[in-house]
């Protein structure tokens, strides 16, 4: 669990790397699963909610899937990891956590894209507030030369400035001051099977992967038990809501990973597959 300079640090920079959470072969056995999900994309089996490169250029790839846990037993048991969903629960603050979804982002070795820069939860519009934090999982060793993550510190507490970070074209605009606020760039490398804790409001990005190596990893998106839905947004999730406007957002595609009380907890979705 976390110690107190820890959380400190999580409130005040909107970040934190959490070190190991997988064994070298809970990781191969994750890859060996991604790989059979992209190549069954076009094969009439059970598909996640999405897969596609989401950057339409075939020279400068990111493959997103949307909750692959849905057809794969390994991932599913990775949303319900236990060490995982505690620690997000306890950064988050919450008395309930669910699963948002999970979002794999590969970028292949040698023409791996850009991700630019932007906020989470803006990208979320059917969730009413950003009562949601990022386990983000690489299945690399994940560095400056593959395309890692870069965070601004601080940013998580500057509000939804979404609209800014979109008229940024290229990943080195950032500026050096943004209204009042000085910005600062901060690589965040993290190992393979290693942890890495992000706000939904947090600022962040990552560069192309121009290496020899791949970059793979999930993104586990979770929410508290204040996040409400809200109709009126758009997202590929949304079909399967099952909740009135304004409601707590819940239901069996969004499973209770953690609760306070230790009870409620769905079992995990491998059981399913």
């Amino acid at each position: 669990m976390f110690s107190d300079q820890q959380i400190a640090s999580y409130q005040a920079n909107g970040y934190l790397n959490d070190g190991p959470v997988l064994t070298d072969a809970e990781v191969e056995e994750l890859r060996t699963e991604l790989d059979r999900v992209i190549a069954d994309r076009n094969q009439p089996v059970r598909q996640p909610v999405l897969l596609h490169n989401f950057t339409g250029n075939e020279e400068a790839a990111i493959w997103q899937i949307v909750n692959i846990s849905e057809v794969s037993a390994p991932f599913a048991r990775l949303v319900h990891h236990p060490k995982i969903a505690a620690a997000a629960s306890r950064l988050a603050g919450a008395r309930e956590l669910r699963l948002w979804h999970d979002q794999i982002q590969y970028k292949p070795a040698g023409k791996g894209g850009v991700n630019m820069w932007h906020q989470d939860w803006p990208y979320w519009p059917i969730l009413n507030a950003p009562y949601q934090t990022t386990a983000w999982v690489a299945l690399d060793d994940v560095d400056e030369d593959n395309g890692c993550m870069s965070m601004v510190p601080g940013s998580h507490l500057w509000g939804r400035q979404i609209d800014f970070l979109r008229t940024l074209k290229n990943f080195d605009d950032m500026p050096a001051r943004f209204a009042e606020h000085d910005i600062q760039r901060a690589f965040c490398p993290v190992r393979k099977g290693h942890i890495h804790f992000h706000h939904a409001l947090t600022w962040h990005g990552s560069h192309a992967n121009t290496s020899r190596r791949p970059r793979r990893a999930i993104a586990l998106h979770y929410m508290t038990e204040q996040t409400r839905y809200v109709a009126a947004g758009r997202h590929v999730m949304q079909p399967f809501v099952t909740v009135a406007d304004g409601a707590p957002l819940q239901g069996e595609a969004f499973p209770l990973v953690w609760s306070q009380s230790g009870l409620g907890v769905s079992a995990d979705r491998s059981a399913k597959l």
